[in-house]
């Protein structure tokens, strides 16, 4: 007991201490300046601002009134560091959000410095020396939702993407749509001296092939009707474009994706003003993709108030273009994300920065993705009740088929 007192003193002391230093060194107008900094460039890249006032009614005005009183009071690093996440959080915007940003590395490029990023050449740099080093990992990639408990479930497939049949249902998993979480894919095309985007390609083709392979077991099993299974997708990259491709024969059109317009400044939006330009480019044409056909029956996608991002972008070309009818909750509303990494801003007075959306996707009635997509028949699937999901997905697999 003596030396675990002593070690709660010398711990306490510890905290005491940095505490000490938090406050002694904390600097209100070096804040100030970095917030006013992410003001101007949120107002120059930051995608979906127009959209919050306007459709949203988030008051601008209150929350920069709100964070300046709050980084002016901090007195901490601590407390100024959480005034900032309060107000990246207020934006309700999963692609707005503060990230560890050590400050030995390569500096950001400027939210609004967009024409020397157009002059920069693009260069394959070398992946590293093994899948590890290009910073590929395995995920979870196994089911969440309980299909083992429903009846007659036959599993067929575990890996990257499982899969099994409930009578003519063949289930497909998929929990990714980024390349680097499929480190075993990886270390199967990895050869040294590979570029970056060359190993991305690379894994990207025999992740392919593996839903390829996967769709055609499951049509030589039996399967009349594919439920495709992104809950808790968080998104990934354009390789979703690729899956969407594989689960029709038809030409698919959408909205276009829309970037941030550059020279556009909103600074009036943060003292209630309106917006004097267009926030985004116009929309020069709709987004064309051509199906390659590896599954041609009806399609189910079950999604839940975790899938986001790119997983978005898969339901919404399939449930616009009636491809498929979508089972579930209601999406995370993360939308568009980081073309080309986004828009970023760098703290000076932290090893933090925020990063911002530079593009927004559309829906064909006009509505910003980050809204959030609906599904058309709505299942529990937040219930911690694993038999009542279940049940849930039995009856609605046994409604009329609706695609």
């Amino acid at each position: 007991m003596p030396r675990l007192r002593r070690s709660l003193f010398v711990l306490t002391g510890l905290l005491l201490a940095a505490a000490v230093t938090d406050v002694m060194t904390y600097d209100a107008p070096a804040w100030q300046a970095d917030y006013a900094r992410l003001k101007r460039d949120m107002a120059q890249g930051y995608a979906n601002l127009d959209w919050m006032v306007e459709r949203r009614g988030l008051d601008l005005a209150a929350l920069d009134r709100d964070t300046t009183a709050a980084l002016q009071g901090a007195h901490s690093h601590v407390r100024a560091f959480l005034a900032l996440r309060r107000f990246t959080k207020a934006f309700h915007d999963p692609h707005l959000r503060l990230a560890y940003a050590p400050h030995d590395d390569a500096a950001s490029v400027p939210a609004a410095d967009t024409a020397a990023a157009d002059e920069m050449v693009e260069v394959d740099l070398p992946a590293g020396k093994d899948c590890d080093a290009a910073g590929y990992e395995e995920g979870d990639h196994a089911f969440q939702f309980p299909f083992a408990s429903m009846p007659g479930w036959t599993p067929i497939r575990q890996g990257d993407f499982p899969a099994g049949l409930l009578g003519d249902v063949g289930v497909l998993r998929i929990a990714q749509f980024g390349e680097d979480r499929y480190a075993a894919a990886c270390q199967q095309v990895f050869r040294a001296g590979i570029g970056a985007r060359a190993l991305q390609l690379a894994v990207r083709e025999r992740l392919q092939h593996g839903l390829a392979d996967t769709l055609r077991e499951l049509r030589q099993r039996g399967a009349r009707r594919l439920l495709v299974d992104v809950s808790g997708n968080g998104g990934g990259t354009e390789w979703v474009t690729d899956v969407v491709a594989l689960l029709t024969d038809r030409e698919l059109v959408r909205a276009q994706a829309r970037l941030v317009a550059p020279g556009c400044d909103r600074s009036g939006l943060w003292k209630g003003a309106p917006a004097t330009c267009s926030a985004l480019q116009p929309a020069i044409e709709r987004a064309r993709l051509a199906g390659t056909g590896a599954w041609t029956g009806p399609v189910l996608v079950l999604a839940d108030r975790r899938t986001g991002s790119a997983s978005e972008d898969f339901i919404a070309w399939l449930q616009q273009n009636g491809v498929a009818t979508v089972l579930g909750e209601t999406t995370n509303g993360a939308g568009c994300g980081y073309v080309d990494g986004g828009n970023r801003t760098r703290l000076s007075v932290a090893p933090f920065e925020v990063m911002m959306p530079n593009c927004a996707r559309f829906l064909d009635d006009g509505t910003n993705e980050i809204e959030g997509l609906r599904p058309d028949v709505a299942l529990p699937m937040s219930s911690d009740d694993a038999a009542q999901k279940a049940r849930a997905l039995e009856s609605a697999l046994k409604m009329p088929k609706r695609a």
